[in-house]
């Protein structure tokens, strides 16, 4: 785990999270993200990265600079920190790492590319049972040509079903990908049946860092493009629509945007930023009541979430409705001692409410 005050640098992308939330969950936690690698004190490795930075032998090759004693850590185990999630409850930790090796023909470096990368949750070094089978089933995949960046791939996709290696079959297809078998049919990891087609040659996660890239070369029609792309091929992830939607209304394209957006909370309708942006654009185009909801619907999410309060009050009050838009700054006000414009429109309200009372 990170400490307090440590530099953290998140080596590729967080799936399902924001920015401004990993900004405003390190902030919260104690720590400091910084954009250099090799400023960093902690480097969290995310799972995006395991198609670059994993070799088809299981080596980690990560393609940064870094500090001879930056530590790295997991993505899930830095979401645990930031509040973002829970981690699963270990099991009775009771084997070593020699035992783990022995048993499933991994050496170490292969062992603890597959801890760095979440398929493997030791404690202290200590391994469950679940650990050792999981160990077991990549030793037998390994052991029929699959190649690490795969298995751990299938590995991830499995988990986020709930499932795991250690409880399924799986088989490789003929151009590489590893297939889950059930009842006789072939499904992606994802669940998705197999469709009659040869494997992509991209994946949403270099789809979605080439958006990214572009986006900041400010190559606005190639991000769309490559945000289409990867909202395709990755049919549950929130951010990419959300993302694509940021782009389009930059594009001035406002009903492509807002369709975006809602794509973004059909997949998540806890997203607060889809909210938001999605009531920043609904008030743009002066449908205030809509964006009233929808600003309300991004602070129900996240209770802190000053942006949505702030622009709610906003609202609020040029509908002279100072009495609802008063606590909301209050609220904002109580988070930060630097919110001067909360308080002065604070006591606006107030005024406000008092001559309403005197004059009725």
């Amino acid at each position: 785990m990170t400490s307090l005050g440590q530099k953290v640098y998140v080596y590729g992308r967080l799936r399902g999270v924001t920015s401004r939330r990993i900004d405003q969950s390190a902030a919260a936690a104690g720590l400091i993200l910084t954009r250099r690698s090799s400023a960093a004190d902690t480097i969290v490795v995310a799972h995006s990265t395991v198609g670059a930075a994993v070799s088809d032998a299981g080596e980690l090759r990560l393609a940064l600079r870094r500090k001879a004693d930056a530590s790295l850590v997991s993505e899930s185990l830095f979401r645990s920190q930031l509040g973002l999630n829970m981690l699963p409850r270990a099991g009775d930790c009771a084997y070593s790492e020699d035992q783990i090796t022995r048993h499933s023909e991994l050496n170490v470096v292969q062992l603890r590319t597959l801890v760095l990368y979440d398929v493997m949750r030791p404690t202290e070094r200590r391994f469950s049972y679940s650990d050792l089978a999981a160990a077991r089933a990549v030793g037998r995949l390994r052991a029929a040509g699959a190649t690490f960046p795969k298995i751990i791939s299938a590995a991830l996709a499995l988990e986020q079903r709930g499932l795991s290696l250690s409880g399924v079959r799986l088989t490789e297809a003929p151009w590489g990908e590893l297939l889950q078998v059930s009842e006789g049919a072939l499904a992606q990891t994802d669940g998705q049946l197999l469709l009659p087609l040869d494997g992509a040659d991209i994946d949403a996660d270099e789809a979605f860092a080439r958006a990214e890239a572009s986006e900041g070369e400010r190559d606005l029609d190639s991000a769309r493009r490559w945000y289409e792309l990867a909202a395709r091929l990755d049919l549950s992830d929130a951010v990419i629509p959300f993302n694509l939607g940021n782009v389009l209304d930059e594009l001035g394209r406002p009903r492509d945007a807002e369709i975006a957006y809602r794509q973004a909370l059909k997949r998540s309708p806890d997203l607060a930023d889809a909210w938001f942006n999605l009531g920043v654009l609904q008030e743009k185009t002066g449908r205030e009541a809509e964006a009233l909801s929808s600003y309300e619907q991004a602070f129900a999410v996240e209770p802190h979430y000053a942006d949505a309060m702030h622009n709610a009050a906003l609202l609020l009050m040029r509908r002279h409705r100072f009495a609802a838009a008063l606590p909301l700054l209050e609220q904002i006000a109580s988070l930060s001692t630097e919110s001067r414009e909360a308080k002065r429109l604070a006591h606006l309200c107030r005024l406000e409410i008092r001559r309403d009372a005197g004059g009725a």
